[in-house]
């Protein structure tokens, strides 16, 4: 088992109950298995990005 700490809570209704607020400074429960985070949404679908301008020419400093 693995111990996890987080610094709030979310409860049924939604609400997120921060740990300060109840004179915490964190939530520590117990975990079977540690999972990596879901990436938010939209990552992976960022355009990229040309650093080369090929209309106008370089010129020295």
């Amino acid at each position: 088992m693995t111990m996890i700490c987080r610094p709030f809570i979310t409860l049924r209704n939604g609400k997120r109950l921060f740990a300060h607020e109840v004179g915490k400074t964190a939530f520590c429960f117990e975990v079977d298995e540690v999972r990596k985070a879901k990436p938010p949404e939209g990552v992976g679908e960022q355009g990229t990005l040309d650093l080369e301008d090929d209309d106008v020419p370089s010129q020295p400093h």
